[in-house]
């Protein structure tokens, strides 16, 4: 008769107290999610991002800039961690909910705050690259006409009617004037479709 060697017992990894408490601290509601109790990590972005909203109402109201809401949110969420984890613990950490599903609801939550960060960071900088080149184009079609008007002068036709020249792409005219008042000393003013304003000389 042969004997079977009894199975090893399976070590079973038990949630760090600490690694959640980090999640929590850094990703609000991620330390849920860590002991598989998923739905109070999507509960707590939200009851955040309302009470964000709220204090975006309130201070516009009260001219305070504290996000009090938030911040007592923030606090909240990091109880119901402390005391969820003592629940989870008392019952031995029964939840199911597998890993990858746990690290695929974390990384959602890094990505949310640092896809706005990224664009918080590089869209005004999109934007102030724009705003620069239009400008350039601006002072370069402004200083073309400037040199029609002088040509203009020489060859004895100067006129309060804007020359006609080729303008950078990207560029519009909407208002063009030529001071004549002085016809030794003509002043060309315009106004571009963004609203700048260019006088010459």
């Amino acid at each position: 008769m042969s004997l079977t060697a009894p199975a090893s017992p399976v070590t079973v990894r038990l949630p760090s107290y600490g690694v959640g408490m980090l999640l929590s601290v850094f990703l609000p509601g991620a330390g849920m999610t860590y002991l598989g109790r998923w739905g109070w990590h999507l509960g707590w972005i939200g009851i955040l991002l309302l009470a964000g909203v709220l204090d975006v109402f309130f201070s516009a109201v009260t001219g305070l800039g504290f996000s009090l809401l938030v911040f007592l949110g923030w606090i909240a969420q990091l109880v119901h961690y402390h005391r969820s984890y003592a629940e989870e613990a008392e019952r031995g950490f029964p939840s199911t909910f597998p890993m990858g599903g746990k690290v695929a609801l974390i990384a959602g939550h890094v990505l949310l705050l640092v896809v706005p960060v990224f664009a918080a960071v590089l869209i005004p900088n999109l934007l102030s690259a724009r705003q620069t080149a239009t400008q350039a184009g601006e002072q370069s079609a402004a200083r073309n006409l400037y040199t029609q008007v002088v040509m203009n002068q020489v060859d004895g036709e100067l006129s309060v009617t804007c020359p006609q020249v080729a303008l950078p792409e990207g560029v519009e005219v909407a208002q063009c004037t030529v001071d004549i008042s002085d016809p030794e000393a003509p002043v060309l003013e315009v106004i571009f479709g963004s609203g700048h304003r260019v006088q010459l000389p």
